[in-house]
């Protein structure tokens, strides 16, 4: 049985994958939600309790629309259960990417880790991060001099820092087709996030025999958020700040030529950066099997390329995609045409807030069933009068402006249209 199928963004969702903030949001000094990415200004404090009450709303209206809600930390968990010598294999990929120096600190922050009391208290360590002060570097048997002159360590100061962006699950891995990516995060930090999914992947049974598309250890960018599913044969991917075209490249060779995928075209669409918005699932939103939501910033400057199979085995042909954006989706979703709905000019007006809070950032639940953000009521009034179900949910602590619900939600599986 598959892991994973998603060959659209608007089919029945059947699974998704979630984290639910946790203490590791809480544990910079004073609060600070600091270091990964700058979702908080410097000094600005997160209110654990209410991220917590908008996840439990957001995944309140997916359990109730029959949608399996995974929890990331459950998956870890029963894949080092399963499989128990992950845990070294998983200890030792993810201080290389704490970018530790030298014998002693890697050494100390392996024992603390392989120390741990037991699975839970291991992935929770793992996520909360290591400070000094965890270890037995400060103990003065070890460095007295260093203890009696007070020049040792920090006790507060990290040597991995805390998983404190992982509720954002849709950037690590992605789901197309049948197959996964397992993504290069732009923020050095956040790839942490992609050697717990690699150790799900790898040694979770559930997702024995999934094919990868990426190679996570690939030199180059490339997040979800700039991957969307078009069809069983069709995936458009942004190429952004966040995503480059030389990992689109590598990406393309694996869904135009793997024998497990079913990927025969691959659009290209430059992703206007504007405020907050990064990735191409800001400005492009699949609603239902022929509506799309798209910001006019994006469909009026689309520059689009299209990637396909060149002639020699395993070599992709890129080409410049002369057709306006409603062609490019009408192609990619089976030649008929499409409708495109924005909620006025981007630059101008309420709508400029809107489009910053995750406005186009949107969740189908099934084709015109969406969940999105309560507070854009002027956009949220428009896909009313388009004929579409929306289920409004606050998510502004957790988000801050950086996406909708789609960036708190990985599809698992969907049934095709």
């Amino acid at each position: 049985m598959e892991a994973v199928r998603v060959n659209n963004e608007v089919g029945r969702l059947k699974s998704v994958l979630v984290h639910r903030p946790g203490p590791e949001t809480r544990r910079f000094p004073h609060g600070e939600f600091a270091l990964a990415f700058p979702l908080r200004a410097a000094g600005g404090d997160f209110d654990l309790a209410r991220a917590q009450d908008e996840h439990d709303a957001l995944t309140a209206i997916l359990r109730a629309e029959g949608v399996e809600v995974i929890e990331l930390v459950d998956l870890v968990e029963e894949a080092l259960a399963f499989a128990p010598g992950a845990k070294d294999e998983l200890i030792g990929r993810f201080l290389a990417n704490c970018r530790i120096e030298g014998a002693e600190l890697t050494e100390a922050a392996t024992r603390y880790l392989s120390e741990s009391a037991g699975t839970e208290q291991f992935v929770a360590r793992l996520f909360n991060g290591i400070r000094y002060d965890d270890t037995d570097l400060g103990t003065s048997d070890r460095f007295p001099l260093a203890a009696l002159t007070d020049s040792a360590f920090d006790p507060d100061t990290f040597l991995s820092a805390p998983l404190n962006t992982a509720f954002f699950t849709r950037d690590p891995l992605s789901v197309i087709g049948g197959g996964v990516s397992l993504n290069r995060m732009y923020w050095h930090d956040r790839n942490r996030e992609i050697d717990l999914l690699q150790t799900v992947v790898k040694h979770h049974p559930r997702f024995a025999g999934t094919p990868q598309w990426f190679d996570h250890d690939s030199s180059f960018h490339l997040e979800g958020g700039d991957i969307v599913n078009l069809s069983g044969h069709a995936v458009a991917i942004g190429l952004s700040s966040r995503t480059e075209s030389l990992a689109i490249d590598r990406l393309g060779e694996g869904l135009l030529w793997d024998d497990g995928s079913s990927i025969t075209d691959v659009y290209v669409i430059e992703v206007p950066q504007s405020g907050n918005r990064l990735h191409l699932d800001a400005y492009l939103s699949p609603i239902s099997g022929d509506t799309f939501v798209v910001d006019p910033l994006l469909a009026r400057e689309a520059r689009a390329y299209h990637l396909r199979r060149a002639r020699r085995r395993g070599s992709v042909h890129a080409e410049v995609c002369n057709e306006g954006l409603a062609r490019i989706l009408g192609a990619a979703t089976g030649g008929d045409p499409v409708r495109l709905i924005d909620f006025g000019d981007s630059a101008n007006g309420p709508v400029a807030f809107e489009y910053g809070n995750g406005a186009a950032g949107i969740l189908p639940l099934a084709p015109g069933n969406l969940c999105v953000c309560a507070e854009n009521l002027a956009a949220n009034e428009a896909l009313v009068e388009a004929g579409m179900t929306v289920h409004p949910v606050s998510i502004q602590e957790m988000t801050a402006g950086f996406g909708g619900p789609n960036s708190l939600c990985l599809p698992l599986m969907r049934e095709d249209l």
